[in-house]
This record gives C-alpha cells, sequence and structure tokens, in this order.
C-alpha cells in the first residue's frame, strides 16, 4: 500500500530530484505542500500529479518542436547537377 503522505525527502525519491529542488517546487507554489511543525507534508497523489504533469508537456514540446518532415515523412533527395566549364 502506497503511503498517502510523503516528506521532502521521499518526494525527491519520486521525482529523481535533490531534496532541495522539491523545496523549490513548494515554496514556488508548483507543488502543493504544507508545514507540520518543521517538516514539509505533501500528498503522494500531488507529488505523482506534479510528475505525470512535467512529463507531459515536456513530451507536448518536444512533438510540437519537431519540423513535419521528420516525423515519419520521407525527405526529398538532394539533386547534384555537374557544371560544364567552357573550354
Amino acid at each position: 500500500m502506497t503511503k498517502p503522505t510523503l516528506n521532502v525527502n521521499e518526494a525527491a525519491d519520486i521525482l529523481h530530484v535533490h531534496p532541495k529542488t522539491v523545496e523549490d517546487l513548494i515554496r514556488d507554489g508548483a507543488l502543493p505542500a504544507g508545514k507540520v511543525g518543521r517538516s514539509w507534508v505533501m500528498m503522494t497523489k500531488d507529488v505523482l500529479a506534479h510528475a505525470e504533469k512535467v512529463i507531459m508537456a515536456q513530451t507536448a514540446d518536444r512533438l510540437r518542436g519537431r519540423s513535419p518532415k521528420r516525423v515519419g515523412q520521407r525527405r526529398t533527395p538532394k539533386v547534384r547537377v555537374a557544371h560544364q566549364h567552357a573550354v
């Protein structure tokens, strides 16, 4: 069974980032969290939702950044023309 809440270190393990990065995400409002005593507490579902949001956004950006030629279309072959010099 998955734990319903996580601390900063556990969230960092899930996101594969440094705990300081998790604290920055919390302070920026990108990751919902609350302070209980001196520790930040996050809902596991919120950390997973944040990871999914980042993955989806970055995937969409990569797909938008590709030219149509790179997405399944064949390139038109270049034709080289030999120049003749007058003798």
